[in-house]
């Protein structure tokens, strides 16, 4: 019995987290141990395997580049070579094909990827011809392209010698322009080109060997060496003094062999039979496959201290994890767990956000009516205790300077601040972004007095943003049952819309009884249109100015404003099309109409967009008009000019020489209206111009204008404007930037 009960205990024992956690540390560590010495085994037999196969592959890898590049670079400069300009400079050296052939050497130099250095033409007893200048072969070959292996005795040679192409050992060169001292010009490997049946003419392109090296060569060693068919030395780059004769590098068998310390690496490339060759010291190979007794010393003291710290480990993960559990379990909530570790402190706030989020998703789901799994529904319904909505809904101020983003940022700071503000007296509520410019919050309450001091502190902070955004704030009446979510916020949603424009944060608590639409008269419309059809500035202005003078201060709601402005885009497109406007160009002017009138904080600022199409479709329809008509020219210009005198149709006729009747009916089919209504229009707009001056009494400037009685002049001015006389003033002196 007693040993049955051990095993049992030992069973539970096994199964707790402390036993799992030690028993998977002391199995990590037998597996790392067992694959350390597998790959300390593998390694000391393979590794110098794997070396020789390395520095096989890299001097392959480092034959065919070159091999490539080469080949690349002959069949390129054959191409140049008997090329129409270079032959025509081998037949008749004129001086005035030297430019053409240097430009275009100039350009085979230019490219990066060819480490062409220069290109040489020499003729013979003639000149020699290179990317910079022409002279004659002792100037070029003593001070512009000066070397000890390349005289120029060696480059007369070469008008005889019986080849076609031939690659020549690579040389430094230098450039002796300055006598005090050389300019060193690289290391290049020169390579000619030459025709048969001409022993007086040939092209030597000049590689530069540094560059092709530090680009082809793929190995980490420094040695490497190229020979030619014939055994002589091309390029060399070496670590090590002693060069290996060519002779001694083809009486071994195979690609690699051990001579003299070193491994030797060598390749023979078929197209142009020139060998490849390697070294590597024997000693950096042995290095690297020898196991160091002190590694395994290092091995087994690791070993013994991962012991150790795996039983620290299991202690110290298990026993918060445990104490993690108890609270979850025991209090039902994160909060009562804190932790001296981070994680574990960390996840106990999680889980804390969790929970947030999952009454967040709860609102979410109800205000959007989706259907959840009915068990996840129990957990995401809030509590049921009263509650209202606060929507802060934001009208980005549009800045063609403000930085991409800085919009998304500011959003993001306010919501936090919102956060940071409602939590702290009321701590269970909730508040997310639901559009990019709108964020809702949740708050558990049972008076919405209680907010009226925080939502005061709140405006005071938004206002100091006001160049960034507008603010406004709803809040909703006080709901009871969480299943009101959607008329709460319904409600919400309609209180937003009655905020006004002006420039300031609001604060909407309950529904007003405001008008909700705004719109011009019939009279009016007749007006505008047939201004607008005329490119009548001054009218446009007058007729827009006393529309919102007339509504200002009745505190219209936005949306409101917002469709009259709509309606007046809609009509500048309509007038615009009949005047032949082309359609792309009202599309310009209208240019996202919806976005600029919803980013308008204030009516001044939707008076001024308004006025701004207005004036540039009238630019156009005047662009548009190629002539003016002589009789209505007449007739505006004896009308603005006369306008304090009594003025008829019967004078105006009379002095045009043509019938009333001719006259009134002419005018109105140019104009869209009468010559009675167009005297009392320009008379009104002279009018308004006249009370910005309030040194003039109402009685002078009515008479200035051609009205003997003010009765009329009120009626008239109240026709045109929508105000009187007086009205108006006011609320000119009331907002004089307008």
């Amino acid at each position: 019995m007693n040993g049955i009960r051990s095993l049992r205990f030992l069973r539970a024992k096994s199964n707790t987290l402390f036993m799992r956690l030690v028993l998977s540390f002391f199995f990590i560590i037998v597996l790392l141990v067992s694959l350390t010495s597998y790959a300390v085994s593998v390694s000391k037999s393979s590794v110098r395997h794997e070396i020789v196969k390395y520095n096989s592959l890299m001097l392959h890898n480092t034959t065919e580049n070159y091999e490539k590049h080469l080949e690349m670079i002959k069949r390129q400069m054959y191409l140049f070579y008997f090329s129409d300009r270079v032959q025509q400079l081998e037949r008749d050296s004129r001086y005035t094909s030297f430019a053409d052939v240097m430009k275009d050497i100039q350009s085979w130099v230019a490219n990066p990827n060819l480490f062409i250095e220069n290109i040489v033409f020499y003729s013979k007893n003639r000149f020699v011809l290179e990317k910079d200048t022409s002279t004659k072969a002792e100037t070029m070959f003593t001070v512009f392209l000066t070397s000890e292996p390349y005289p120029l005795d060696f480059w007369n040679k070469q008008f005889d010698a019986a080849y076609t192409n031939r690659l020549f050992p690579a040389a430094s060169f230098y450039t002796g322009i300055f006598r005090s001292r050389q300019s060193d010009t690289g290391e290049l490997i020169p390579l000619v080109f030459k025709r048969v049946d001409n022993h007086d003419f040939y092209m030597v392109v000049f590689l530069n060997a540094s560059k092709m090296y530090e680009a082809f060569h793929q190995s980490i060693n420094e040695d490497f060496t190229i020979y030619d068919g014939d055994g002589q030395t091309i390029y060399r780059r070496s670590a090590f003094a002693d060069v290996l004769p060519f002779d001694s590098l083809k009486s071994h068998e195979g690609s690699e062999f051990v001579r003299d310390g070193q491994y030797h690496f060598h390749m023979t490339a078929a197209a142009s039979g020139m060998t490849y060759l390697t070294r590597v010291p024997e000693t950096v190979m042995a290095n690297q496959t020898r196991l160091n007794l002190a590694m395994v010393i290092v091995i087994a003291v690791v070993v013994v201290f991962s012991v150790l710290i795996s039983l620290l480990l299991a202690a110290r993960i298990h026993n918060p994890f445990k104490k993690l559990i108890d609270s979850i379990r025991g209090a039902g909530d994160a909060d009562s767990f804190r932790s001296n570790i981070e994680e574990f402190d960390m996840i106990g706030r999680q889980l804390v956000d969790k929970k947030r989020l999952q009454k967040q998703w709860s609102v979410i789901h109800l205000l959007k009516d989706i259907r959840v799994n009915e068990n996840d529904a129990a957990k995401l319904v809030f509590s049921d205790r009263p509650f209202v909505f606060l929507l802060f809904h934001v009208v980005e101020r549009k800045d063609a300077l403000r930085s991409p983003g800085l919009f998304q940022r500011w959003m993001y700071y306010i919501r936090v601040f919102i956060e940071d503000k409602l939590s702290r007296p009321f701590p269970d509520a909730l508040t997310f972004q639901l559009e990019y410019n709108q964020i809702l919050s949740l708050v558990f309450l049972h008076r919405t007095e209680e907010l009226e001091g925080l939502l005061g502190e709140m405006k005071a902070v938004f206002d100091q943003d006001r160049d960034t955004g507008i603010i406004t704030i709803t809040v909703t009446s006080v709901f009871e049952h969480y299943r009101q979510v959607n008329e709460a916020y319904k409600e919400v949603l309609e209180r937003v819309g009655e905020r006004q424009l002006i420039d300031e944060t609001q604060i909407i608590a309950s529904s007003s009884q405001a008008p909700t639409a705004l719109g011009m008269t019939p009279e009016q419309d007749i007006h505008f249109r047939a201004n607008l059809k005329e490119g009548n500035r001054e009218s446009l202005q007058l007729l827009i100015g006393g529309i919102f003078s007339s509504w200002r201060g009745k505190e219209m709601p936005a949306a409101a404003w917002q469709r009259f402005a709509e309606s007046m885009a809609d009509r500048i497109r309509q007038v615009a099309s009949s005047s032949k406007i082309s359609e792309s160009k009202v599309n310009g002017i209208l240019a996202d109409a919806e976005e600029k009138i919803s980013h308008c904080v204030t009516e001044t600022e939707l008076e001024r967009l308004i006025l701004e199409w207005l004036m540039v479709t009238c630019e156009a329809i005047e662009e548009k008009t190629e002539r003016k008509d002589a009789v209505t020219s007449f007739v505006m210009d004896y009308v603005r000019d006369h306008l304090a005198e009594e003025i008829s149709l019967d004078s105006l006729a009379e002095k045009l020489n043509l019938s009333s009747g001719y006259l009134s009916t002419y005018f109105k089919e140019k104009t869209g209206m009468n010559i009675v209504d167009y005297v009392n229009e320009t008379r009104t707009q002279k009018a308004a111009s006249l009370l910005l001056d309030s040194r003039l009494k109402i009685q002078e400037v009515a008479e200035a204008v051609g009205y003997r009685n003010i009765t009329s002049f009120n009626r008239m001015f109240k026709r045109f404007t929508g105000l009187r006389p007086s009205d108006y003033r006011k609320s000119r002196q009331a907002d004089p930037e307008r």
